[in-house]
């Protein structure tokens, strides 16, 4: 039994498959989090959620229209590449994934329901014999067995590839931009952070001032124990290092992608030019400045 957290990605229009899922999963033992189950009375969602998604290993993705149109699914999954979490993603609908989406192998519930629930299971350590209990659940998207395999699956695909339009393989303006914010939450979060420890550092030195209110900082005082006030002092300051430079390369990278934003004007000019090469140059440039 994996002992992961796994952090479940979905649309609200999925809410009753993703719920329901997750349960099965949950009494099979598994240690998945979704928001509908997750968040107790009273807690912010937003912080809720950042703070398992930030704690989670793997991040459970289901696939559908609605889900790789959603900017939080799509926000969540950028966090996650970001941090290099693992995926498990699953195709409930068929759907247009976007590039970076399409690289990751998939369960496919959808055509074959049988190989996806077994490689889940694998995936997290569970008992084969549970297939039966996630099935249950198939129902809901409608599926009740594993459907043939179209022979021609591999052609169709290649079809569908080469009349699909080249601009949508680029990474989104609109991805861009939700990158960008993503930076800019997290440098606010960090210099919160920055404040905190410094508010702490300057506190223990007001507790140091009001306890030797005659500056005398003695050699029998500084053995006493008073030592250990100086250090923490400067282990509270040293704190503030990581986040501050996170900030700094954030920042940095908060400019690229708006050179980045500038970049694919170009190359939509001349799209019908570019080699899928090219294309995912560009994107594996955009996954280099959301990570820190």
């Amino acid at each position: 039994m994996s002992t992961e957290s796994i952090f479940v990605s979905y649309s609200s229009k999925d809410r009753p498959f993703a719920v329901s899922f997750t349960e099965e999963l949950k009494k099979l033992g598994a240690n998945v989090w979704i928001d509908q189950l997750g968040i107790g009375l009273g807690e912010n969602w937003d912080n809720a959620i950042e703070e398992a998604l930030e704690k989670s290993d793997t991040v459970m993705l289901i696939l559908s229209p609605t889900s790789v149109e959603s900017p939080n699914v799509q926000d969540e999954v950028s966090i996650a590449i970001s941090t290099d979490k693992k995926f498990v993603p699953i195709l409930i609908k068929e759907c247009d994934l976007p590039m970076r989406w399409k690289r990751r192998q998939y369960a496919d519930l959808l055509n074959n329901p049988d190989k996806a629930i077994g490689d889940i299971l694998n995936f997290l350590g569970l008992q084969a014999t549970a297939t039966s209990n996630l099935k249950n659940v198939l129902s809901l998207i409608g599926v009740s067995e594993a459907p043939p395999k179209p022979q021609e699956q591999t052609t169709e695909h290649i079809t569908k590839t080469n009349t699909e339009n080249l601009e949508d393989l680029l990474i989104s303006e609109a991805e861009i931009d939700r990158a960008i914010i993503m930076h800019q939450k997290a440098i606010k979060k960090n210099w919160k952070l920055i404040a905190a420890l410094a508010f702490s550092s300057i506190s223990l030195l007001v507790v140091l001032y009001l306890i030797k209110s005659d500056f005398s900082l003695s050699y029998e005082w500084l053995v006493g124990g008073g030592w250990k006030t100086i250090v923490g002092c400067l282990m509270l300051n040293l704190l503030s290092i990581k986040p501050y430079g996170s900030n700094t390369k954030r920042s940095k990278n908060i400019e690229l992608l708006d050179l980045l934003k500038i970049k694919r004007e170009r190359l939509t000019r001349v799209i019908n030019k570019l080699t899928e090469k090219e294309i995912n140059d560009f994107n594996n440039e955009f996954d280099k400045y959301i990570a820190v």
